[in-house]
């Protein structure tokens, strides 16, 4: 049996494990996807200080004014930025790994486009019940309301269905899709390498939002281990992906439409009983997705081996695909990675 074959059936955290697999892949494939997110962060926010200066605003990135969440250029170019560990994860495993780009969205090689708009309304549905329960755990309300003006509103309100979908499937790509990948790679055996890479992820993204309390932290460790659980039960980044879009847009929506979107972005605390309320919301959403991948069959292992950018052709999306329908990963679900 030949190396290739061999790779049939893994799931989607040892995907970058091919035969082609050297332990410095990883290493200078992370630190490639950070040079180009870099790069590429810094050009979204010239070009974004170049149009508000253009537009008569602050266009100084001395001033703390410049680029503001709550106006719509400063939102938009807040999730762009972060939009650009899309290009960053993808050059690393093209150009690092020599492996195609697609398995950084599904053990299919490619986005199920078909599942995420499946996955999208399921997840609406739980995050928006869960979020307007949040408003009756005490102390209950609203809080502060500053609507701003119609024409702000109407920026807000584009700017985040335009780029906040980009921003949270970015840091799915980036923390659940390349990090997790890279780091279970190293680990010969997939349980273990999935574990260490869903708390590697986990940690790293709850540490990225900034300075924190302990509330705050675990409930976005707890959605890095519950996005990180989807992918392996899934096989793949669209029940993440779905996830974090639904519950950053009506997040934003409703911080856009109360003038707080800069305080939302920059909070660091959290009180116990909405953290609470949050994890169970992730629960919820994670039973029902796992149900469903039972009932529609989803992918969650590997089906043929992959295709190397310089290897044979006759393998791999869009070629041919077995005739077997692959098998709807209910295994243990110890694989969060």
């Amino acid at each position: 049996m030949s190396a290739e074959a061999t790779y049939s059936g893994v799931r989607y955290p040892q995907l970058l494990r091919t035969p082609r697999w050297r332990w410095w892949r990883p290493v200078l494939g992370l630190v490639v996807a950070g040079a180009v997110l870099v790069v590429a962060a810094t050009v979204v926010v010239l070009l974004a200080v170049a149009l508000e200066s253009l537009a008569g605003g602050v266009g100084d990135l001395r001033d703390e004014a410049s680029l503001d969440a709550d106006r719509p250029l400063g939102l938009a170019a807040t999730n762009l930025v972060i939009a650009t560990l899309i290009p960053a994860a993808l050059v690393a495993v093209w150009a690092v790994h020599r492996e195609r780009p697609g398995l950084l969205a599904s053990v299919t090689g490619r986005l199920r486009l078909d599942l995420l708009l499946r996955l999208l309304p399921v997840a609406a549905v739980i995050v928006l019940v869960f979020f307007v329960a949040g408003f009756l755990v005490p102390p209950a309300g609203v809080g502060e309301v500053d609507a701003p003006a119609a024409g702000t509103l109407v920026g807000l309100v584009v700017a985040v269905l335009v780029t906040t979908p980009l921003q949270a499937a970015a840091e799915e790509v980036g923390f659940r899709g390349y990090l997790s990948q890279a780091v279970a790679s190293f680990a010969a055996r997939p349980v273990a390498g999935a574990l260490v890479a869903g708390a590697v992820s986990a940690t790293l993204f709850a540490l990225a939002h900034g300075s924190q309390d302990v509330a705050l932290f675990a409930d976005r460790f707890a959605f890095g281990v519950v996005a990180s659980w989807l992918v392996w039960r899934t096989g793949g980044l669209e029940a993440s992906i779905a996830l974090h879009v639904t519950n950053n847009v009506i997040g934003l929506l409703w911080t856009s439409a109360t003038g707080s979107v800069s305080d939302t972005l920059e909070t660091s605390t959290l009180e116990w009983p909405l953290a609470v309320l949050d994890v169970a919301m992730m629960a919820t959403y994670a039973a029902v997705v796992a149900r469903l991948a039972g009932r529609w069959r989803i992918a969650a292992r590997r089906a043929d081996p992959p295709l190397a950018l310089s290897g044979p052709t006759d393998v791999g999306y869009p070629g041919s695909r077995s005739s077997t329908p692959p098998p709807a990963g209910d295994g243990p679900p110890w694989g969060m990675g």
